[in-house]
C-alpha cells in the first residue's frame, strides 16, 4: 500500500499534525519513528484551523498524545491506549479473544520492526567500520612505494609506514608515526558505537 506520510509543522516548541487518524493508527500500532512530511506553521491554513479546534480538548488528551475517537462503521474496533474514553464513541468493540490476537499481532510487529531497526544500526556501524578501515589504509600502491621500517633511521629521518590498525573490544587504535622526527609514535583510538 502506498500510504502518503502525514503532514508536521512546528510551533511552540513541539510538532502538530494534520493528519490525525494515520497518526492515530501509527501511535496504536506503537511504530515508533516514522517519516513524516515536514511544513511551515503558515504553508498551510490546515495546521491552525486544527490547533484552534484541538484547545478545548489539550488537557484532556495529555496535550495531543491520546485521540478522541468516533467509529464510523459496524467493524468492530480495537481498544487502545492511545484513544481518550472521555472523547471518544464506540459503537462495538473487539471482544476479549480479538482483542487478545490484536494485541499479539501488535507485539509481533514492533519485535519485527525493532529486530529490521538493529540490522540496519548494525549493516550500518559495520560499513562505517570499512570505511573507515579504508580511509586508514594506504592503498597497494602508496603501499610499494613506502619501505618497510627497520630500526635505526635513514639520512637522519624516520623512514614513512603505513598506519598500523588494531581491532579489539569495538575499538580501533590507529597508530602513526611522526614523519621526520625522532619524538615517538603517537596513537589515535577511535570507539564504534
Amino acid at each position: 500500500w502506498d500510504i502518503p506520510l502525514i503532514r508536521v509543522a512546528a510551533k511552540k516548541g513541539a510538532y502538530w499534525c494534520v493528519d490525525n487518524r494515520r497518526l492515530f493508527t501509527y501511535k496504536h500500532l506503537q511504530l515508533g519513528k516514522i517519516p513524516v512530511q515536514v511544513f511551515g506553521w503558515k504553508e498551510n491554513r490546515e495546521f491552525e484551523l486544527k490547533y484552534r479546534n484541538g484547545l478545548p480538548f489539550r488537557q484532556q488528551t495529555s496535550n495531543g498524545l491520546r485521540a478522541g475517537l468516533i467509529q464510523r462503521s459496524e467493524r468492530a474496533f480495537p481498544r487502545s491506549s492511545v484513544a481518550e474514553p472521555s472523547l471518544s464513541k464506540f459503537q462495538k468493540l473487539f471482544t476479549k479473544a480479538e482483542q487478545r490476537k490484536h494485541e499479539a499481532r501488535i507485539a509481533e510487529l514492533r519485535r519485527k520492526r525493532d529486530k529490521e531497526l538493529q540490522e540496519d544500526k548494525d549493516a550500518d556501524a559495520r560499513e562505517a567500520d570499512a570505511s573507515l578501515k579504508e580511509l586508514l589504509q594506504p592503498s597497494k600502491a602508496v603501499r610499494a612505494k613506502r619501505k618497510v621500517r627497520t630500526s635505526g633511521t635513514l639520512g637522519g629521518k624516520k623512514r614513512r609506514v603505513a598506519p598500523k590498525i588494531e581491532e579489539k573490544d569495538k575499538k580501533l587504535t590507529v597508530t602513526l608515526d611522526k614523519e621526520d622526527s625522532e619524538e615517538d609514535d603517537f596513537a589515535i583510538e577511535i570507539s564504534a558505537p
